[in-house]
């Protein structure tokens, strides 16, 4: 194998692919990128046996000197390149279970592992049943709005990952780690969406492939499609140069709708200005940080009463004025929860908070985003 690539074209996979790598003693291998050559391209491909991940990135064919494929440590590779300047010429040349980049006045070499040796999921195998397109940068957006509250191994695995669920003609995108729930909806009717089924399916994406995902999405310019294929427990996902493979969480997702129609009961809202709310949380916040985490919210006629304590005695007492014409209402809820939300909120200055007593669910609504929906659980002291 030899060839040449411009340093500033290799490293931006290189740096979203190396959180995809795990560091596994027992099979070194798994460390490693595969780097795979033929007249035209160079295919990037790493794994941690899990989730797979390929792209192929153009070469211009004076830049190809000899095909050919191999597996070397990613992270060696990232931290050497990364120290080249940006417009560097790098020359790869492998010989002898080595690898050799040569860059201005630097020679190194490092150790390589046969590609044969790398574990390639068996494509031939599969039989996607469903397919549907989105277009990225509403996946993107999706997934920038809800990931706050998947769970983090959580004992439940299928709380682990994000529910993609097609019912009735409606897209359901799902998080929650039990104590939030985050709801993106999207219509059949909706343009940024093509389905090539009309069955009702779902299945649950790992905290792992959404966060690489969200990654990877970054390293496109133009809004493209991006096309998912699913088998029973295997997800292809397609876009651009990218082909991932990923095995998908085993198990039933908990039915949020139920939770849904317990919000349509929470018929009292307010209208609250984003800004001056979430100032006054991260404030509460620093003084909470050191008990529980928690916030009281108490609604009085045309003003919120924000308050919150530590073990050490600290307190913090903010008040808001509002429009509010509602009966007095108090309830505590986990600050941080409340803050994930605001922080994913883009265009919108106000949100919508629903309530009901302080024992119920509580719902907040993006007002300029019809699609989204946030639940929190409130707190018992």
């Amino acid at each position: 194998m030899k060839f040449i690539i411009k340093k500033k074209k290799l490293i931006k996979f290189l740096s979203k692919f190396n959180s995809c790598v795990s560091i596994n003693p027992k099979n070194p291998i798994l460390s490693n990128i595969l780097l795979s050559l033929n007249k035209n391209f160079l295919f990037l491909m790493v794994t941690n046996l899990d989730i797979e991940i390929g792209y192929s990135l153009f070469l211009p064919s004076e830049n190809i000197l000899d095909v050919g494929d191999i597996t070397v440590n990613i992270r060696k590779l990232y931290d050497i390149c990364k120290t080249f300047p940006e417009n560097s010429n790098l020359l790869f040349k492998s010989y002898n279970n080595k690898i050799k980049i040569f860059c201005l006045n630097s020679v190194l070499s490092l150790s390589i592992l046969p590609s044969y040796d790398f574990p390639i999921i068996n494509k031939n195998q599969f039989n996607f049943k469903y397919k549907f397109i989105i277009y990225s940068y509403l996946f993107k957006d999706i997934i920038s709005s809800i990931y706050f509250s998947i769970g983090n191994n959580d004992i439940h695995c299928y709380l682990n990952g994000m529910l993609i669920e097609y019912i009735d003609n409606i897209f359901y995108f799902v998080t929650t780690d039990s104590y939030r729930l985050s709801i993106y909806k999207i219509y059949d009717n909706n343009d940024l969406i093509v389905k090539y089924t009309k069955s009702k399916f779902n299945f649950i994406l790992p905290r792992k492939l959404v966060i690489e995902l969200y990654k990877l999405l970054d390293l496109i310019k133009d809004n493209k499609k991006i096309i998912f294929e699913i088998d029973n427990n295997i997800v292809k996902i397609n876009f651009d140069n990218f082909i991932i493979y990923s095995s998908l969480i085993d198990g039933d997702f908990p039915d949020y709708k139920n939770v849904l129609d317990l919000t349509y009961n929470c018929y009292n809202y307010i209208d609250l200005n984003i800004k001056d709310f979430k100032n006054s949380l991260l404030r509460s916040s620093i003084i909470s940080s050191y008990s529980f985490n928690y916030v009281t919210l108490t609604f009085k006629k045309d003003l919120l009463k924000i308050y919150s304590n530590n073990t050490f005695s600290d307190e913090i007492k903010d008040i808001i004025y509002i429009n509010n014409n509602n009966d007095f209402f108090k309830i505590n809820l986990n600050v941080k929860f409340i803050l994930d939300i605001l922080n994913v909120i883009k265009d919108s200055s106000k949100i919508r908070f629903y309530f009901k007593n302080s024992n119920s669910i509580i719902k907040i609504d993006d007002i300029k985003n019809k699609y989204i929906i946030y639940m929190i659980m409130p707190i018992k002291l």
